[in-house]
């Protein structure tokens, strides 16, 4: 006599496994080649400009941040004007303490910033020891 061998019920489940595993491939995927940054202390538009600008990248540069009201940020920190001298001499001297080369400061205006905010920041800037100032806006298109 010849028995027949019983095959195992089909499982629907059983082609739910390879898709997990590829969704789980590409969140790890995404998670280690994404980049996280910190993100600027308070919003900034950034003024506009007409003319043809050099384009010069902030990558690696310290960047001040100039608020509409008139308030600064630096290193995550937010202060006023009387504390702007102060925290951008305290930045030179922690990178002459490194032994770091200082690059020149990024100034980041917000378009309805008073002028005196920004003018402000450039001479302690340049008080302060840094080697020159880069102000950052954005380009108009034509």
């Amino acid at each position: 006599m010849r028995l027949r061998r019983q095959r195992a019920p089909y499982n629907s489940d059983d082609a739910l496994i390879p898709l997990i595993n590829v969704v789980f491939l590409l969140l790890v995927f995404f998670m280690v080649a994404g980049t996280i940054t910190a993100g600027d202390a308070f919003r900034v538009e950034p003024a506009r400009i007409a003319a043809e600008a050099r384009k010069e990248a902030a990558e690696g540069r310290r960047v001040l941040l100039v608020g509409a009201d008139g308030r600064y940020a630096f290193d995550g920190e937010t202060f006023d004007r009387e504390a702007l001298a102060e925290h951008l001499a305290r930045a030179v001297q922690a990178a002459a303490d490194r032994g770091q080369a200082l690059q020149p400061l990024a100034v980041k205006t917000d378009a309805a910033a008073p002028a005196g905010a920004a003018i402000a920041a450039t001479e302690a800037a340049r008080l302060a020891g840094f080697p020159g100032v880069v102000l950052l806006v954005q380009r108009v298109p034509k």
